[in-house]
């Protein structure tokens, strides 16, 4: 900018000149100067080109006095520069204590010391010098007029120091500036993810999506992720639904959704809600696991035998589900329907749950020796299973 104003004035005096010669030499005019006793008379045009001859020189005189001085300057900064061009490299080779050495003598004489201060900042945490890249960094804030660039590294070191908490205080703040900012959005992520606070990942992610920060793909997984997190983790009645209550028509039937419900649900005692989602989504697709969830319910033993008598005629050789509607005949003394169940669930899986059930069902109709049967049945099975599960791993 300042060359082209130059360039401007230079052209503008040239034209001036250009149009002002041919008039001055028609009518030359005098200039006459009385000074201690002398007199000089001369011509304007001559007058006008020894003036700005005199101020040609005064230039020239000022432009060679600071030359040598311009001349260290240069010489500093071009050291500076090929100081951090190395401290860079150092860094990038992880030969961290040179890279912090380098990049700290690169910021004397530098148009641009914020940027050793921050590289700095990075060998020092590398080195686990963890206050001293700190206060590289506060040098950094120090010499610039634009924080930001430096905000940002001091958050990526706090989340690389696991500082995740302070970081999200700063990011906080940079978002309200620039709630665009792709690196502070980046950032975010990661430190709610470290400090658990999905919802706020939740809130963040469609314009991580719409900025395109990271991939469709990951989004997706990271918004899986964090609900999964939130239905599994809830500590209370309200923040279990809300979370459900958050979902779309569509995220309620994923099945990964609907299990971590209900079985916070049932660590929570909401076994109205969950019995009835369960039994909702086992009428479609049958699943053991949900099945298992939905059998611990707290609720009319009665009402669990019709729905799983329901379930049955369309599942007729489920062993788990014949297991459970063993159990709960087991526990309406409805012994006759109880070792059918509990017989043929043998027959198709079996497993020491179901053996120690058959057991409970000779202890009640007075057969101890084969109810003594069933128990070492029962053992004999799980150090089977205890042998099968060594040989895997």
């Amino acid at each position: 900018m300042k060359k082209l104003i130059i360039i401007f004035i230079i052209t503008g005096l040239t034209l001036i000149a250009a149009f002002l010669t041919p008039w001055l030499i028609k009518y030359p005019g005098l200039v006459n100067i009385q000074f201690a006793g002398y007199e000089i008379e001369m011509r304007f045009i001559v007058a006008f080109g020894l003036i700005v001859g005199l101020v040609f020189l005064f230039w020239l005189l000022v432009y060679f006095l600071r030359l040598p001085k311009k001349a260290i300057t240069n010489f500093s900064s071009n050291r500076s520069r090929k100081s951090f061009a190395r401290g860079l490299l150092a860094l990038s080779e992880g030969k961290w204590k040179q890279a912090e050495k380098l990049l700290l003598t690169s910021t004397k004489n530098s148009p641009t010391p914020e940027l050793g201060y921050m590289a700095a900042a990075r060998a020092a945490i590398a080195q686990n010098k963890i206050e001293l890249a700190f206060s590289y960094l506060d040098e950094a804030e120090n010499n610039t007029d634009n924080p930001l660039t430096v905000d940002l590294t001091r958050c990526e070191l706090l989340v690389k120091t696991d500082e995740d908490q302070k970081a999200m205080q700063l990011l906080k703040r940079i978002l309200q500036s620039y709630p665009n900012n792709p690196r502070a959005l980046h950032l975010m992520t990661q430190a709610s993810q470290n400090t658990g606070q999905w919802q706020y990942l939740r809130e963040i992610l469609p314009k991580v999506a719409k900025l395109e920060i990271m991939s469709k793909d990951k989004v997706k997984q990271l918004t899986t992720h964090s609900i999964a997190q939130q239905l599994s983790f809830a500590q209370q009645e309200q923040d279990l639904q809300a979370t459900w209550n958050s979902l779309s028509k569509n995220q309620k039937l994923e099945y990964d959704y609907i299990h971590a419900y209900a079985q916070t649900g049932l660590k929570l005692g909401m076994y109205q809600q969950v019995a009835k989602l369960t039994e909702n989504t086992l009428v479609k697709n049958f699943s053991n696991d949900l099945l298992e969830i939905w059998a611990r319910l707290d609720i009319d033993n009665n009402e669990k035998i019709k729905t799983a008598e329901k379930w049955l005629k369309k599942n007729p050789d489920n062993g788990v589900l014949l297991k459970t509607l063993g159990q709960f005949y087991l526990q309406n003394k409805l012994w006759g329907k109880a070792q059918t169940c509990l017989q043929k669930s043998l027959e198709i899986n079996p497993t020491p749950a179901t053996f120690k059930l058959m057991a409970q069902y000779f202890d009640a109709v007075g057969e101890p020796d084969n109810a003594l049967e069933a128990y070492r049945q029962a053992a004999t099975t799980s150090t089977q299973l205890l042998l099968v599960a060594k040989n895997e791993t």
